[in-house]
């Protein structure tokens, strides 16, 4: 058995949403390099034992085929210097309202990654408000929805078993706080077709790909 090496990082942040304002985070640009992680957490034997680190779910990771994504307890915090820092579902959920599991689950999945840099990834995809009437369909409001993931290894409790840090956070690019529609009316099975041949009426769609409008239907773009 392969002994484990425990290195001491510092704590897990994300730099974007550390302290950059919400308009400069819609600012990104093509390379979409919407968070990197400036700190990285205490990997002490006091670290691995606090519950911040607990792992909730594991998620399948278009990333890895060996292994999952967790996604762990985390905390979100005032500093020493004042500012609100944390990392994994706490943070995700109280600063970015994102409070359905399944959210970080599809975000997981996502054959959108960019590499930020050494372990780190960034996984996209959409989400939709669409209203439509007899013969059209219009999208009233699209959120492009960001995971921010980190494959440095950790031991699991005492060991064996290894797992990636994981889900460092998520959240709606542009925005502080994801609008609640997308945790109450997700749906990431809902089809562009199906939303087309629904009628009349608002409806919801998650995908890996934009949706936009064409005559009057709803397509994914190209």
């Amino acid at each position: 058995m392969r002994s484990i090496h425990v290195a001491a990082s510092g704590v897990v942040a994300v730099a974007l949403l550390a302290g950059a304002a919400p308009a400069q985070a819609a600012q990104v640009g093509a390379g979409e390099r919407a968070a990197t992680v400036s700190e990285r957490p205490a990997e002490t034997a006091a670290a691995k034992k606090s519950s911040k680190y607990k792992i909730l779910k594991e998620f399948d990771y278009s990333r890895s085929k060996r292994y999952d994504l967790p996604l762990r307890l985390g905390e979100y915090r005032r500093n020493a210097k004042g500012k609100m820092v944390g990392f994994g579902w706490t943070k995700i959920k109280k600063k970015h309202n994102i409070t359905k599991y399944g959210i970080i689950g599809w975000l997981a999945k996502s054959p959108n990654i960019d590499h930020l840099a050494g372990k780190r990834y960034n996984l996209t995809g959409w989400a939709h408000r669409v209203k439509c009437g007899p013969l059209s369909c219009k999208i009233v409001e699209r959120r492009k929805m960001l995971l921010a993931t980190d494959e440095t290894m950790y031991a699991v409790g005492e060991g064996p078993r290894m797992a990636f840090l994981g889900a460092v956070t998520a959240f709606c690019v542009g925005s502080v706080k994801c609008p609640t529609w997308v945790n109450t009316k997700f749906k990431p099975k809902m089809s562009v077709a199906s939303v087309n041949a629904a009628g009349s009426g608002e409806q919801y769609l998650f995908t890996y790909k934009p949706v936009k409008e064409q005559k009057g239907r709803l397509v994914l773009a190209g």
